[in-house]
């Protein structure tokens, strides 16, 4: 087992302190102080928690294939919905040249929406000889694992090892899993994600800025956890504590958003270019008034009735009462919260796509899903092993719904 604690302060034998007043910082400090966490990283529980999470998503899965040939759709061409078709497109085509605009000046929807890495992984697995849709497959299940074992070893740490296992099976039953087991983008991302967070926990500040960096050019979706990198080695480095290093986290951090959008914007020859087309989705951020009009329609019943709008609905009201749980809670620490409460604040500030927005939420889901998992940790093995395959027989069942029968993108 690999114990990585945070890097203590230097001091010297010969020097002494001389007691004083406590400052402003000290004063801050003790108000939001958290219980220490050490990170231990366990090679066997981590494959352990990797195998529940192949073991969950491969009934999910497997269901979601079987239902969908049974009613006539190919696994192409279920693997190439969505969001799947976007990034398999531009991991076989590359980007487009120019921006299309509609009548009205409006930029018409393209792949110059999507960050360039995950189609890079699957062009780089589709060398093996391994169809484009296939080879995404494989990117999404390999990342996804990687993922798992990241949220064993941040859980584990925190709350014990029978608690990570619970947060692992409980992520990999949720209902929008789908976008784990398809060539979406949130496999990987969620592994740079949980990595990160665990680098930033450790204070392995240069890790934590790399991995931030390589989130950056996977979704735009790590300007969150650039903030939470910002704020965390921000204190760092205002509590005087870690020397260089807070700076060179900092430093590599924003490198691959800025790689993304400078990468697509040379695409289409203008610096604004993956913001434009950005426009055409509607993620721009409107402090949330756009989400307020939706849950307006939906909460008045002047939608169709669909039973996405619940989970959206749920989901919002959901993640903000988590967020208040773990801010009171003394042992999760404070970059899991603000990772939380970014995403919360990003999910609801932005009006494109509500329907999407479950699907937004699903790498940073694990965090929340602590306060569940530690209950559900002290239930008999078997029980939770009904409750994850459950859960993954809806999440299969669900996902027909979400690729192939319902209108607009999940």
């Amino acid at each position: 087992m690999i114990s990585t604690a945070p890097p203590g302060p230097r001091s010297s034998p010969e020097s002494t302190t001389v007691p004083g007043p406590a400052g402003w910082r000290d004063r801050v400090a003790g108000a939001v102080r958290r219980d220490e966490v050490t990170i231990r990283f366990d090679r066997r529980q981590a494959a352990t928690a990797a195998a529940v999470y192949l073991g969950v998503a491969a009934i999910g899965f497997t269901l979601l294939m079987v239902i969908t040939r049974h009613m006539g759709y190919p696994a192409g061409h279920v693997l190439r919905r969505w969001d799947s078709g976007n990034y398999l497109a531009i991991a076989r085509y590359g980007y487009p040249q120019r921006l299309a605009f509609r009548p009205d000046g409006t930029p018409v929807w393209s792949t110059l929406a999507f960050f360039p890495l995950v189609p890079a992984l699957i062009r780089t697995v589709h060398l093996t000889g391994l169809s484009f849709p296939v080879a995404g497959v494989v990117v999404s299940w390999a990342a996804a694992t990687v993922a798992a074992a990241g949220v064993h070893t941040l859980v584990g740490s925190i709350a014990g090892r029978r608690v990570g296992y619970a947060c692992v099976g409980l992520w990999a039953a949720s209902p929008y899993a789908f976008a784990l087991w398809v060539p979406y983008s949130e496999g990987c991302f969620t592994a740079a994600l949980v990595w990160a967070l665990i680098a930033v926990v450790a204070r392995r500040w240069v890790a934590a800025g790399a991995l931030t960096a390589l989130a950056g050019a996977m979704r735009p979706t790590a300007s969150v956890l650039l903030g939470v990198m910002v704020v965390c080695a921000g204190w760092a480095l205002l509590r005087r504590r870690d020397g260089w290093r807070p700076w060179a986290g900092l430093a590599l951090a924003p490198t691959g958003l800025l790689f993304s959008w400078l990468y697509i914007g040379a695409q289409v020859g203008r610096l604004d270019g993956w913001f434009e087309a950005e426009k055409a989705w509607g993620q721009s951020f409107d402090f949330g008034l756009g989400t307020a009009h939706f849950l307006k329609l939906v909460t008045l019943y002047r939608r169709d009735a669909d039973i996405r709008y619940g989970a959206v609905l749920i989901l919002i009201l959901l993640v903000a009462c988590g967020v208040l749980a773990l801010a009171l809670d003394r042992r999760v620490p404070w970059a899991m919260v603000l990772a939380l409460a970014g995403a919360w604040a990003l999910m609801v500030g932005t009006p494109g796509s509500p329907l999407s927005k479950p699907r937004f939420m699903l790498p940073f889901l694990p965090i929340m899903l602590l306060l569940l998992a530690r209950p559900v940790s002290r239930l008999p093995r078997v029980v939770q092993g009904c409750l994850y395959g459950c859960g993954a027989v809806f999440a299969g069942w669900y996902a027909v719904g979400l690729l192939m029968l319902f209108r607009w993108s999940p």
